[in-house]
């Protein structure tokens, strides 16, 4: 077994008394402490106005913080609600936009349909009669 470290006794000339766990020491022997007389402290005076507006402030700081914290909490909840929101909105609008312009298509493919100049010749020369010009049929007038 190996010794870690020594350490000097102390003299116990130069501590008359020592206290441990209730016990005192004198220089010959161990003694039970006894306890003195409980004496009653000094009744406070009164506090004044301002001695009970420093007290309160704790409790003041306490409450403005907590409130804080839940207001931003509230209004960090609302934000995001309306980023929500607004970000529906703004899908409905896009599918509207895209449904206007499929129809869009379809009208000018439509349009383009029936204003074909073959389809105009066809449907004169079937329902109303006619006939295409002739050079002899143009008058020139001056």
């Amino acid at each position: 077994m190996t010794t870690i470290a020594f350490a000097p006794k102390a003299p116990t000339s130069a501590m008359p008394e020592r206290e441990l766990l209730g016990m005192r020491r004198t220089p010959d022997r161990w003694s039970e402490t006894v306890p003195a007389e409980p004496v009653a402290p000094p009744r406070p005076s009164p506090p004044t106005e301002l001695e009970k507006a420093v007290r309160r402030m704790p409790t003041l700081y306490v409450i403005a913080f907590f409130g804080i914290v839940v207001l931003s909490a509230v209004l960090i909840i609302w934000n995001t609600l309306q980023v929500n929101l607004l970000t529906a909105q703004e899908t409905k609008l896009d599918t509207q936009i895209a449904q206007t312009e499929q129809r869009l298509i379809r009208l000018r493919a439509e349009e383009m349909q029936l204003s074909a100049p073959e389809r105009i010749r066809a449907l004169a020369q079937t329902n109303l009669g006619m006939v295409e010009a002739q050079s002899q049929d143009i008058i020139t007038v001056k």
